[in-house]
């Protein structure tokens, strides 16, 4: 199957719209929302089974099964108290083996947020998705522009094969979460040179903020009784790194296996053959529009395609 440039972009922005009202309604009657301690606001999606397993810790939450919610026991209410309990049941969760998620503990924490942006909680990155909340990340598409042709080619790494997730295929330059002890340039100056090998002396010569893109993904559409309908509110800040053709980016923590520098056209093809991890192949087609390389005249879904990858999410944001 070849796959537009629309087609990919949904495989990233996944969870139904309002106006797209039956499919809409079918997914909010699938999933449970997570609620603030004191019923202000919510922080994201969360799936019956998880709901389930929380209805035995009524010290931590309150699951309503009428209004399908899940709220945040009103007792904890301070930064400090939800984290420590959320964070305690997330670790009892791993040590028992009860989600297969939590097998990819990190001992990395993911900073939520309240509506006023202050912090509201800070959570394990393996059990963030189990709740459904807000994540963050930073990709950066190294490309370098050819002296003699002026045209364009970009720096495609290749997934290790021993990766807990989308094993063997094609990514951004680089790319990598963003946890609570980094900031934006930080995230892309370490995993530059995790990933890629690239000093943070380069990159600060080189790379350039160019926005973001958000989405609501859930890796397998419509899928509420397995961990793969985990729903996931992603927010990428987007790097462009225009490189010199002397710079060769290599594996450091071998993440990736190798890179290879592609033109348009490959990188094209492969996009199309679904060789890109989902949320790369996004930030690859919004460096084609910003890059002028997919343009109003030649897509005719551009304007779809801009707003799916640049949702409003329905919670708070940093």
């Amino acid at each position: 199957m070849e796959y537009s440039f629309l087609d990919l972009v949904k495989k990233v922005d996944v969870v139904p719209y309002y106006y797209d009202k039956k499919q809409h309604d079918q997914f909010k009657s699938s999933v449970y929302t997570f609620v603030s301690h004191d019923g202000s606001f919510t922080l994201g999606y969360m799936l019956p089974m998880v709901a389930k397993e929380f209805e035995r810790h009524e010290d931590i939450v309150r699951v309503d099964n009428t209004k399908r919610q899940v709220y945040i026991n009103s007792c904890l209410d301070s930064f400090e108290l939800r984290s420590k309990k959320l964070n305690q049941l997330a670790k009892t969760w791993y040590d028992e083996g009860r989600f297969e998620h939590l097998k990819g503990w990190r001992n990395e924490l993911y900073t939520i947020y309240s509506p006023e942006k202050r912090p509201y909680m800070q959570l394990e990155r393996a059990f963030c998705p189990l709740l459904g909340v807000v994540m963050y990340g930073c990709h950066i598409n190294g490309y370098v522009v050819m002296p003699d042709t002026g045209k364009i080619k970009m720096w495609v790494p290749r997934r290790s094969a021993s990766k807990p997730s989308y094993p063997g295929m094609l990514d951004c330059t680089v790319a990598g979460g963003m946890g609570d002890r980094y900031g934006c340039l930080e995230t892309v100056m370490k995993e530059s040179y995790e990933e890629a090998g690239l000093t943070s002396s380069y990159m600060l010569k080189h790379v350039k903020s160019v926005g973001l893109i958000s989405y609501l993904y859930q890796y397998e559409r419509g899928t509420f009784t397995s961990e793969n309908g985990f729903v996931q509110p992603e927010v990428e800040y987007i790097y462009d790194l225009e490189m010199d053709s002397a710079t060769i980016p290599r594996p450091v923590d071998h993440e990736a296996e190798d890179f290879k520098l592609m033109g348009i056209e490959e990188v094209v093809r492969r996009l199309k053959n679904g060789e890109f991890k989902h949320n790369c192949a996004g930030v690859i087609v919004d460096f084609f529009m910003r890059h002028g390389i997919v343009t109003p005249e030649d897509e005719p879904d551009y304007i779809e395609i801009q707003n799916r990858l640049h949702r409003r999410l329905p919670f708070p944001t940093r």
